[in-house]
């Protein structure tokens, strides 16, 4: 007998979209059937009118992070509960070395984090900030570990160490990991910020101008010479530009692997919010663009250049993000979890700009894939761990932050109207959101131990 069933409902599986039923025992999906033929289960979820779809995966998560001597507002427990809610039922957060630490402290300390906290799966990055000779030697150990990928940012300090991090680069491709990297010219943005400060335009008006889209382009073509001379696969996060996209699918036509992920700010909010009373509440790193960058990145969903749509969730309290006096003192980073799913279905799905499967894919399937947790996550087939969401397309809500699970008191898309809204999340086999209401224990998510970067990643 089956200890769950949802019947009724149009599954998405990697074959294609179709009416089916599906079989849980304990954590797993063990059956996909024809409507009506499954055997006799004790649960059974009648999902008639929706759609169910794997349980999301989003690789770029920070909670309980550390930046400008504050910590973001949510920790894994309201962290992975704002997911689970929103249909996200497995995360990778970055893991911070201290300058002068070891990589196995950084796991260490985020697994602390972590460990009585989380509602749901996650796994762990190690930002690697200290390029140090006895750093790089951790790195093959850290991947035996399952920690297959490793940040790197391309400012604040990166320049004056650039021939160490390319040493580590070297390692991490030779160990089988993959590199993850924040695309911003540090001498580009200081000579900008300069020139704006000593004019005295400070305040976050001027913030997208410290920050332009030449200064992510140029970043990324950097990178780009870098991991081709060190042969390390790059994957690019939070692409905002169009000018960093051309560039990736420059690379791509010469047939290096390269992969690329924006964020939902991008495609949903442009430059003039930062026009907005309390406007500060919108800076993030890339800054938010103009309506061409944003129709350059739908672009680039729709034609495959960028591979995973991530959220880069990073919360803090309205007063937080409003009460630094200049740009450059303001918290980078919002809310958005929760929202991830839904959000991408209404703007996407809903008004014919992605399919179905594309839109799986862009939130569960290529991030399982890519960083090394696909069967397991990310899709709908016979073996995997049973994370699944019964969606339902016709459900419209209104983007309201005090009905949201993070603990930040505002939401970057407040007062957007969504159409579609996960309607039940199941996590390894267990429901634990039905109607936007969560019902889990902390604790309960168990860390992933990912595989190395299979380069072949999108023919898995």
């Amino acid at each position: 007998m089956l200890d769950l069933a949802i019947v009724g409902a149009t599954v998405v599986t990697p074959s294609g979209v179709a009416p089916a039923d599906v079989g849980v025992i304990a954590e797993k999906i063990v059956n996909i059937a024809p409507p009506g033929a499954l055997e006799s289960a004790r649960r059974t979820i009648d999902a008639r009118g929706m759609l169910l779809i794997p349980g999301a995966v989003d690789p770029h998560t920070h909670l309980d992070a550390e930046m400008f001597s504050m910590h973001t507002i949510d920790d894994f427990k309201s962290g992975t509960a704002a997911a689970v809610a929103g249909g996200v039922t497995t995360i990778v957060d970055y893991a911070f070395q201290a300058h002068g630490g070891s990589l196995a402290d950084a796991i260490e300390k985020w697994s602390a984090k972590a460990r009585a906290r989380a509602l749901i799966d996650y796994g762990f990055h190690v930002a690697l900030l200290d390029p140090s000779p006895e750093a790089i030697a951790e790195i093959p150990r850290v991947v035996e570990r399952g920690v297959t990928s490793f940040k790197i940012f391309m400012m604040q300090g990166f320049e004056a160490r650039a021939r160490d991090f390319m040493r580590a680069f070297r390692v991490a491709g030779d160990s089988g990991a993959l590199l993850a990297i924040h695309a911003e010219d540090e001498h580009l943005i200081g000579f900008c910020t300069e020139r704006l400060l000593a004019a005295d335009k400070h305040d976050v008006t001027h913030f997208a101008a410290s920050r332009p889209p030449l200064s992510e382009a140029a970043a990324v073509r950097r990178a780009l010479a870098m991991t081709e001379l060190s042969g390390t696969p790059a994957y690019f996060v939070h692409l905002s530009s169009r000018e960093a996209v051309d560039e990736i699918r420059r690379a791509r036509s010469r047939g290096r692997v390269v992969l690329a992920e924006t964020r939902p700010i991008y495609l949903y909010l442009t430059e003039e919010r930062f026009l907005e009373p309390n406007g500060a509440k919108y800076v993030g790193y890339p800054p938010l663009r103009s309506a061409e960058h944003r129709d350059a990145l739908w672009a680039a969903l729709e034609d495959g250049t960028v591979d995973v749509v991530a959220t880069d969730h990073c919360s803090w309290t309205l007063e937080r993000k409003i009460s630094a006096n200049r740009f450059t003192r303001m918290p980078p980073g919002m809310s958005n979890l929760e929202t991830l799913v839904p959000m991408l279905y209404s703007e996407g799905v809903a008004k014919g700009r992605l399919s179905i499967s594309r839109w799986v894919d862009l939130t569960a399937t290529n991030a399982a894939k890519i960083f090394g947790m696909y069967p397991r996550k990310g899709a709908i087939v016979e073996g995997a761990a049973a994370d699944l969401v019964v969606f339902d397309p016709a459900c419209r809500v209104v983007i309201n932050s005090r009905e949201m699970h993070s603990r930040s008191d505002y939401d970057p898309f407040e007062g957007f109207e969504v159409t579609g809204w996960p309607k039940m999340t199941i996590s390894r086999g267990r429901p634990i959101v039905t109607d936007r209401k969560v019902d889990a224990p902390a604790g309960r998510g168990e860390f992933i131990a990912r595989e190395r970067f299979s380069p072949r990643w999108r023919n898995q």
